[in-house]
């Protein structure tokens, strides 16, 4: 039985892992709080108790598996890039030492592209970004040691309690700039999808592919979630294109437009 260990078994690391329960994959899962452990347990998720502070805080046989997934989220603006740069490192540290490991998926984000007004794909990304930074950390030492990686480019990630109207403002209503979201559903269906096809050695950007205004989503929105205040925000200019990843992986999108996702 294959064996995949998810680094962040959070909002989306969790309904990941049971995604790949039900593919008859063993799957250990980690998380930073304790009080998860269980929860995680009883989902029949292997869990285990790891943190990088950036130091690696745990157990390292975490890392015994053939596929890692690294989900963590940066806290750059609270710790700074280079903390998350050194998160990398570490994590890479070990992996170094797994005679387990062949493959590792790094769930990326679409930040890395510039705010200018044009449709943004893979190649375009600012280099000086830290997550491209970490991109290439991964990348280099998956060619240096013989390992495949996959680079996973999200846009905003929505659905479920995760609603964008809840940060949505009276603004809103004239914001004509177009979302780049995605569907947390899609996004495990994404990563399920490409590691089922064994798709390796790629970037891709993972958004729907429709691309709505704010001001439409919110006529959408429920006046409950609608915020009563106005204040000012910096418009998304960039529309990020998922052409190659849905070229490359024939992947059907359960919601393809954002407007059809549940804004209460």
């Amino acid at each position: 039985m294959n064996t995949i260990s998810i680094l962040g078994c959070g909002w989306l690391g969790k309904p990941l892992a049971l995604a790949f329960l039900t593919k008859n994959m063993k799957v250990k899962g980690s998380t930073t709080s304790s009080e998860k452990i269980l929860t995680l347990s009883n989902a029949g998720i292997e869990a285990f108790h790891i943190a990088f502070q950036p130091e690696f805080v745990g157990d390292d046989a975490f890392f015994k598996s053939e596929t890692l997934v690294i989900n963590i989220p940066p806290k750059a603006k609270t710790f700074g890039e280079e903390y998350h740069l050194t998160q990398i490192k570490n994590i890479l540290k070990l992996c170094e030492k797994s005679e387990q490991l062949r493959k590792i998926v790094f769930v990326s984000s679409t930040s890395v592209y510039p705010n200018l007004e044009k449709k943004m794909k893979e190649e375009d990304a600012d280099a000086s970004h830290f997550l491209v930074k970490a991109e290439n950390l991964i990348i280099d030492f998956c060619k240096n040691n013989r390992k495949q990686h996959l680079i996973v480019r999200f846009g905003g990630l929505m659905g479920y309690e995760r609603n964008p109207c809840k940060y949505f403002t009276t603004q809103t209503s004239t914001d004509f700039s177009r979302v780049n979201y995605i569907h947390q559903d899609d996004a495990v269906g994404a990563i399920l999808r490409l590691i089922e096809e064994n798709i390796w050695d790629e970037i891709f950007n993972v958004v729907s592919p429709e691309h709505p205004t704010r001001a439409e989503i919110w006529t959408k929105c429920g006046d409950k979630t609608r915020q009563a205040i106005t204040k000012s925000r910096d418009s998304s200019k960039k529309t990020i294109s998922a052409e190659n990843f849905l070229c490359k992986s024939n992947y059907k999108f359960i919601y393809p437009d954002p407007l059809a996702f549940k804004y209460l």
